[in-house]
């Protein structure tokens, strides 16, 4: 093999090949050879096809073939030799050598590649992680107790002269039209609707306001800007509704009765799981409130060089996802969406976000290398088999859905992997915790931006047990 360097400036690399004629014709002839003798042709026994039909047939795909076997081999060997780590697949580019006499009998390419920066992680145990935890107070769960009750709350039916209010219940016929116009998914028979309870729509919602069983009342409402249906977004809309009945809720009492109606045994023993779900859920929002203040600390004391092709590979991606959204975030990403252009302000941010994302997943990478972590099959079953677990009646399909999609699998593993690493640092650093009450862990954790970490959406609240519907109509 025969090579020279022509880039090495930071993490880049080039490489200079020539590929002798005469290996490159010997390559090709052995390859003909091994052809010859399973190729079938009318007119010819097995093994007799002459060379010349075999090339006149198939010689530029066998040309074709032996030269990206010897191109990967070579580039492979300069790999080895020098001890490289690509982060991407080579950039492999032939070099016309038909002009330079020296090397016309010869293939001649040139190949760059970008490699992984040398990271000298820092002794862990050299770095202070501040971290919170909830002192869950009895009081608390009763709260919980109380937000349980009042979800499973009934209803009574009220007399023809009760006029509705807030908190009650609503059944009706309704038919919505726009311009006079019926719309998809704007009639409705037999339809539920709890006032105030923010599944349907808000005006719709504060219109029944003051209805008694019989009555027919229209209610003028506005689309909301980021309503699912686009077609539907901003438009105004007159309902036509039909009330049936009108009830009202019944509070129910929280004793031993109902904390069996719940699952409990008694209500001590749904005081004690409702703890322990609390806790949990509190112990979760902290480990991600430690997560965050850890990697801050670990790209804080880990400085090196990042390969310019991944960050923007990350900073495409997050360029495409924000101008492919489906709920724009406001008039000025529309106007971005529309025009296919982010701002010169979004362009600075996405792109220090791609050098901070990619800066944090070379160290964790780094971490996990090093300390040999690594997801094992029964963790990884365990995972599977509990997050399945959510889809009832479906489990053995989600669990052979990820088993036998590789790429599902792999996406799959990457939370698992992350999260063994965060535990094993977690395990190494000075861990600084201060107890805090319910509400004040709350203001603390609703503060820290968690852009890069989890959801914009995702926020810690003391009603996590309430299920928040999506709205309708």
């Amino acid at each position: 093999m025969n090579y020279k360097e022509t880039l090495n400036s930071g993490l880049k690399r080039g490489y200079e090949v020539i590929l002798e004629s005469e290996e490159l014709n010997k390559n090709i002839e052995a390859k003909i050879e091994e052809v010859k003798k399973t190729i079938k042709m009318d007119g010819f026994r097995p093994g007799k096809v002459p060379t010349n039909i075999i090339v006149q047939k198939h010689g530029e795909a066998i040309n074709s073939e032996i030269l990206n076997k010897m191109v990967n081999e070579n580039v492979s060997k300069i790999i080895q030799e020098k001890n490289h780590r690509p982060v991407s697949q080579p950039k492999v580019d032939f070099k016309d050598s038909s002009k330079d006499k020296e090397k016309k009998d010869q293939k001649v390419f040139n190949v760059e590649f970008e490699l992984f920066p040398e990271i000298k992680l820092v002794d862990f145990a050299k770095i202070e992680v501040e971290s919170c935890k909830v002192k869950l107070e009895a009081k608390e769960v009763d709260k919980r107790i109380d937000l349980i009750a009042k979800n499973q709350r009934t209803y009574k039916e009220e007399k023809d002269v009760y006029e509705s209010k807030k908190e009650d219940s609503v059944l009706l016929d309704y038919e919505g039209t726009i311009d006079g116009k019926n719309f998809d998914g704007g009639k409705a028979e037999g339809q539920t609707i709890i006032i105030g309870s923010g599944k349907y729509l808000k005006d719709l919602e504060e219109g029944l306001i003051g209805v008694k069983k019989g009555d027919n009342k229209k209610i003028k409402v506005k689309f909301p800007e980021n309503y699912n249906q686009k077609d539907l977004q901003n438009a105004e809309a007159v309902f036509d509704c039909n009330v049936k009945k009108v009830s009202s809720p019944q509070e129910s009492k929280v004793n031993d009765e109902f904390a069996k109606s719940v699952g409990a045994i008694d209500l001590k023993d749904l005081k004690s799981k409702v703890e322990s779900q609390m806790q949990k859920e509190y112990d979760d929002l902290s480990k991600s409130l430690d997560k965050k203040n850890l990697f801050e600390k670990l790209q804080d004391v880990h400085k090196f060089e990042l390969p310019e092709n991944l960050i923007e590979t990350e900073y495409n991606g997050l360029k495409e996802k924000y101008l492919h959204s489906e709920q724009p975030a406001s008039d000025g990403h529309k106007k971005e969406i529309k025009d296919h252009k982010i701002s010169s302000e979004n362009e600075k941010k996405f792109k220090e976000d791609a050098n901070s994302r990619i800066q944090l997943g070379l160290i964790l990478q780094e971490i996990g290398k090093v300390n040999s972590i690594q997801v094992t099959g029964d963790e990884m079953n365990k995972a599977l088999y509990e997050y399945a677990s959510n889809f009832r009646g479906q489990e053995q399909k989600v669990i052979d859905y990820y088993k036998n999609n590789q790429e599902a699998t792999l996406q799959f593993q990457a939370p698992l992997y992350e999260n063994k690493i965060v535990d094993f640092i977690l395990s190494k650093v000075k861990l600084k915790t201060k107890e805090l009450d319910v509400d004040s862990f709350i203001k603390v954790y609703n503060s820290v931006d968690f852009a890069l970490d989890k959801p914009k959406s995702t926020k810690a609240t003391k009603k996590k047990t309430k299920k928040t519907a999506s709205k309708k109509k």
